[in-house]
């Protein structure tokens, strides 16, 4: 038995939680997604097999589903499998595969590939923002992971014309969330204010930067909260959600883990 819970979904890509049983697929039939999807596999170990062969599949591995490719599924060990499943729009995806001229209309090249750490750490960072409602974080891991997964780690020079309009493009940027960063932004919202792909906006900010958006909107956010921290002295829980944040344990998870401290704790010393 298969079940798909729906974690996050937006404009952009919908991210869902996939938990098969002991007994889901045996391998004797074919079956096949509808729309091309990426799996990352968080507990257990499934076999597929498909026209390019038999692949393993477990927590040290990334799976790519052409839409409408048939594949069969077998579960070689007790326990099943529970996968998160990344499912992008069509244009996100195309730009982010980068698919030379003359190759098959089909996105992915590959079955399954090897999984970083960096690709590991983000797929924890979109689960924790899609449990959160943090739309920014969810949809720019998201696609943070489906460029490592596709196209690995690259280092880009920082200079050159590339180099330039990426800049250009994280400057407009900056300025667009530092006149909204109390509001709950996301990267869909953000990209079509400035006009670009979110898949561009979110390579060039990171190429320019050397971070993500998400993190320069949480850390304006919490420079804001040092400034207005006296005056909410009792009311930290109103200073979170006036300052974007969901709740008042996630400002102060926040607080702590770039300042050292919690709030109530910078404010005592203070």
């Amino acid at each position: 038995m298969r079940t798909l819970q729906i974690l996050y979904s937006s404009p952009l890509l919908q991210i869902g939680d996939v938990l098969c049983t002991e007994g889901c697929g045996h391998g004797r039939h074919e079956e096949s997604c509808p729309v091309s999807s990426l799996a990352l596999v968080r507990r257990g170990t499934f076999v597929r097999r498909d026209r390019l062969g038999r692949h393993v599949a477990d927590a040290t591995r990334a799976v790519f589903f052409n839409g409408g490719e048939p594949y069969t599924v077998d579960h070689p060990l007790p326990g099943g499998d529970q996968c998160t499943s990344l499912v992008f729009v069509e244009p996100v995806l195309r730009e982010a595969v980068r698919q030379p001229r003359g190759e098959s209309e089909q996105p992915f090249k590959a079955a399954v590939n090897a999984v970083e750490p960096a690709v590991q750490l983000a797929h924890r960072k979109l689960l924790a923002a899609a449990k959160a409602g943090d739309g920014l974080a969810a949809e720019e891991s998201a696609l943070r992971v489906l460029e490592l997964c596709v196209n690995g780690d690259e280092k880009p020079a920082r200079r050159g014309p590339a180099f330039n309009q990426a800049a250009h493009l994280a400057a407009e940027a900056q300025v667009l969330v530092a006149g909204l960063f109390t509001e709950r932004l996301t990267l869909g919202r953000l990209a079509t204010d400035l006009g670009v792909s979110p898949f561009r906006l979110c390579r060039a900010f990171r190429r320019a930067t050397g971070g993500s958006l998400h993190r320069h909107l949480t850390d304006l956010r919490l420079a804001a909260a040092l400034e207005k921290l006296p005056a909410y002295r009792e009311r930290l829980t109103d200073l979170a959600l006036d300052l974007g944040f969901s709740s008042h344990s996630h400002f102060t998870q926040a607080f702590r883990s770039r300042y050292g401290c919690t709030p109530s704790t910078w404010l005592q010393a203070a």
